[in-house]
């Protein structure tokens, strides 16, 4: 059985499994039916969405018409969890690596829940786990650790010492917000009272923040650090990723990654593309004329999906292209694509799949590696559905893939690419999410997600704004697509 670490905050939970790992906020939202809850939506959209360890002090949490327990919501954050981790259930072990301000009755609660899980649930202080899995504190004897959660702010002295990494002491303040720490501000001047309490007149070697990621605020953070403790005093950031790597002390080195944008090759139609890339087999490739006859539109604006660290050295995109016209019927020497039976799924490269009923693969894969699949109805509707799949670099996490990709959009035209939209729930899973339009009319919404190493994108495509016609097999077909190990 499979051992699991989860990083509990107040906005984000972060998993490792044996073999991968998964962050998701610890939200829950009532699905469709009224009575299901759904994991992973985003905390800041206008819909009823719910912090299920926010809640963690109150018995219930109010999502009418239903009124789940608390324990019930993070019941539903731990299946999600397990499920995105591909663990079985019961597992052998759950690691719950929480606030260092919490005491027994708010771990009770989590326990509760975990335990649904596994028969066996350790908790560690995140403080403590900060300290432990961070080579930059072999040296530092006290160690000031600062966590923010929605609305609070919590500082830890960690000493490490012979007898191992412990807790000296740990003062907490419930109304200090992270947003409230501003250059000459309140919440500035009680930040630095709050580092004066816990360290009661003691010397600290470092400083640590966990979770924060804007350098605008962590520069704010340094300046308070080294206002109260010295000039000489060094901050370091992690995130919940840099917890949970299997005890690891030294952070994985993450290679640059790279922000090339399309070449000319992706600008062409597709039907100069087809004829430049023949298939070396039968079964795979871009299928020539048929391909070209249903996909191409003359003077077609190409737009991209950005994908990191490509193994090849192909544009690190993909591409969205002109939705079928219908007058581009395929010729009568093309061969007209046959419907796959929906019998099983289909596999390419590390991604698994079931093909929509009534619908077909338009082009797959071809041998020189580019990992991109189109999908299209048997009655030529302007609509298709396309996944592609790429690798990305070791350790690679959801925020670097986000923050990649939104300086890779901000340098598309103005008009073609709408804001990056986290923790999007598409498919039963958290996903990064957008909207292109390339200009020919078409729509394409694109969801991104990250498993096992490899970064899928799926995008559904429409024109005229008929997305009624293509929101459920978009989603039933987000649903089946599966990262093989």
């Amino acid at each position: 059985m499979s051992t699991v670490e989860v990083v509990v905050t107040d906005t984000r939970v972060w998993a490792r499994g044996a073999t991968t790992h998964w962050d998701v906020p610890p939200s829950i939202v009532l699905g469709s039916n009224g009575f299901d809850l759904v994991v992973g939506e985003s905390l800041t959209p206008p819909t009823q969405v719910s912090s299920a360890v926010q809640y963690v002090p109150a018995e219930a949490v109010a999502l009418l018409p239903r009124v789940p327990s608390v324990v019930d919501g993070l019941t539903a954050i731990f299946a999600a969890v397990l499920e995105n981790l591909r663990v079985a259930a019961p597992c052998e072990r759950i690691t719950l690596i929480c606030p260092t301000e919490w005491g027994a009755s708010r771990r009770s609660v989590l326990d509760q829940a975990a335990r649904r899980f596994t028969a066996d649930v350790v908790f560690e202080e995140l403080a403590v786990r900060a300290v432990a899995a961070d080579e930059g504190t072999s040296h530092s004897r006290r160690t000031l650790v600062l966590e923010f959660g929605a609305l609070t702010t919590t500082a830890t002295a960690v000493i490490r010492s012979h007898q191992g990494v412990h807790i000296e002491s740990c003062e907490h303040q419930p109304t200090l917000a992270l947003a409230e720490v501003l250059p000459e501000s309140r919440g500035f001047t009680a930040l630095c009272a709050l580092i004066d309490r816990v360290l009661d007149g003691q010397p600290a070697d470092l400083a640590q923040s966990v979770g924060v990621t804007e350098a605008g605020k962590l520069d704010l953070l340094r300046a308070a650090v080294q206002q109260r403790c010295g000039q000489g005093i060094g901050l370091r950031a992690l995130i919940g990723s840099d917890l949970i790597r299997g005890r690891q002390t030294e952070p994985i080195h993450q290679p640059e990654l790279p922000s090339v944008l399309p070449q000319d090759e992706w600008m062409q139609p597709l039907r100069e593309r087809a004829a430049a890339q023949q298939p070396r087999r039968g079964g795979l490739g871009y299928v020539g004329a048929a391909v070209a006859a249903v996909v191409v539109v003359a003077a077609a604006v190409v737009g991209v999906v950005v994908f990191l660290n490509r193994s090849d050295d192909a544009p690190v995109a993909a591409p969205a292209t002109a939705v079928p016209s219908s007058e581009s019927a395929p010729s009568s020497t093309a061969a007209a694509p046959t419907t796959t039976p929906a019998a099983g799924p289909e596999t390419y490269g590390r991604i698994r799949f079931q093909i929509p009923d009534g619908w077909h693969i338009a082009s797959a894969p071809d041998a020189t590696g580019k990992s991109r699949v189109d999908l299209s109805p048997d009655d030529g509707a302007r609509l298709r559905v396309t996944v592609t799949q790429t690798p990305v670099a070791p350790g690679a996490t959801y925020d670097q893939v986000a923050t990649k990709l939104e300086t890779q959009m901000k340098q598309r035209p103005a008009g073609v690419m709408s804001d990056l939209q986290r923790d999007v729930v598409y498919g039963g899973r958290s996903t990064l999410a957008y909207t292109e339009r390339p200009g020919d009319g078409s729509t394409v919404r694109w969801h991104v997600l990250l498993e096992y190493g490899i970064q899928v994108s799926i995008g559904c495509q429409y024109a005229d704004n008929d997305w009624q016609s293509l929101s459920t097999t978009c989603e039933n077909f987000g649903s089946s697509v599966r990262v093989i190990q």
